[in-house]
């Protein structure tokens, strides 16, 4: 991903304030770097992100001990960090913003690292790069405490230099004045052993910028490595970090969403993505052919289907000259063709009293027995709900359907067919 960074200024956010910055095509090489105001830094291109950096000379940094069992995401904790380092700073605790070392602990407590800078100032920025329509999407510090190698970096210009040192033994991050004097505050004895020297080489890197580079290699006797200022703010951006927390996250999740709104936005109009919006509609074209032959398909099955049962019906009954329901139709016709040879049936008298008896309990007693026209009443002396229950499901199962009317079974054939 493309990216934008641009180094915030000390002075506060106006029209006239000018930002540094360098634009970086893949995140790691340089390819653009300038200066200019909010309205005039180069436009975010679709895809690519602004990530402001803040200047190592606008942080404190304060390592804490979370209590135990305070959770990152807990509201508490803007005021707890606030109550661990109200002692520490020098400003107004509340005219601070604070931000947590990435990946800090969510459930136990623990060392983690704090930075802290002008609130006014911070939001100051954000707001006039909103406003210029370069908003940002991540804040990263200049440096970050590290716990690796010793490092030491020469920055700054000629009559503002400093060295910023990270890296054991100083146990973080130490910013000291451009001086051989400067050096001799490192803890040079206990962690090398050196007693009149400043620094032993083997053991520390030393970078500075190239307008630093003769001065550094003075100052620590030894070789130094090259690093231009904005080279080092691509790698700053490359950093876990995200100060956009506590009061800065809610704008932040909105910059996020704005940003995926311009993605979507880009993936609709753009003309880059032309053949893969040519490739999605295609995709939803053939599968909504696809899907209309299918039913098409298995419409014609259905009706050929129903046209199968209707033939059978008008060939085996020539008299039926009309399908509306083609079982039910069938089912009367064998009935009728019963009766008209004597064969029995299962709408019969004998039939459905042989059913009867032979599924009815023997506790049931029949009071009085009327047929007519294929429908059985039975009138019980006595009728409870599980003798009901249990006919109705014995009947069920062989074909005939029960109703219980005014004390009496009310029994049918089936619409389902005939046992």
């Amino acid at each position: 991903m493309s990216s934008l960074v641009v180094s915030l200024p000390s002075v506060q956010a106006g029209p006239q304030a000018s930002y540094a910055y360098v634009v970086s095509p893949n995140g790691q090489q340089m390819q653009q770097q300038g200066s200019a105001t909010a309205v005039l830094l180069p436009a975010l291109t679709r895809g690519s992100e602004l990530v402001a950096l803040i200047p190592s000379a606008a942080l404190s940094w304060h390592d804490v001990d979370l209590p135990t069992g305070l959770s990152a995401a807990s509201p508490r904790l803007r005021s707890v960090l606030s109550g661990l380092l109200e002692e520490r700073v020098l400003d107004d605790i509340d005219a601070l913003h604070l931000a947590l070392a990435p990946q800090t602990g969510t459930a136990p407590g623990g060392k983690t690292w704090v930075a802290a800078c002008d609130r006014a100032w911070l939001q100051g920025h954000l707001q006039a790069l909103e406003a210029a329509q370069r908003p940002v999407a991540r804040i990263v510090p200049e440096f970050a405490p590290d716990l690796g190698e010793l490092q030491l970096h020469a920055v700054g210009d000629a009559e503002s230099a400093s060295w910023v040192m990270t890296g054991k033994p100083v146990g973080g991050l130490m910013r000291l004045p451009f001086s051989s004097a400067a050096l001799s505050m490192l803890p040079s004895q206990a962690e090398f052993g050196a007693v009149d020297a400043a620094v032993d080489q083997t053991s520390l890197l030393v970078f500075a910028e190239p307008a630093l580079a003769a001065q550094a290699e003075a100052l620590t006797q030894g070789k130094v490595s090259l690093i231009t200022r904005p080279q080092r703010w691509v790698d700053a951006a490359l950093s876990p970090w995200d100060m956009a927390q506590f009061d800065l996250a809610r704008s932040a999740r909105g910059r996020a969403l704005k940003k995926f709104s311009g993605v979507l936005a880009n993936l609709l109009r753009a003309p880059e993505w032309r053949p893969v919006r040519w490739g999605v509609v295609t995709l939803l074209v053939v599968n909504v052919l696809g899907l209309n032959i299918w039913a098409w398909r298995e419409s014609a099955n259905l009706a050929a289907t129903r046209a199968a049962i209707q033939n059978t019906l008008t060939q085996t009954f020539p008299t039926v000259k009309v399908v509306v329901d083609a079982p039910l139709q069938m089912q009367r016709e064998i009935a009728t063709l019963r009766q008209a040879t004597g064969a029995a049936s299962g709408s019969d008298l004998e039939a459905m009293l042989s059913v009867v008896g032979a599924v009815a309990q023997p506790t049931m007693r029949i009071a009085s027995i009327d047929f007519s026209a294929g429908e059985l009443r039975i009138k019980s002396q006595s009728v409870s709900p599980q003798e009901s229950d249990s006919l109705s499901a014995a009947l069920k199962a062989k074909g005939y359907s029960v109703v219980l009317d005014s004390g009496s079974y009310v029994i049918k054939t089936s619409s389902q067919g005939t046992p």
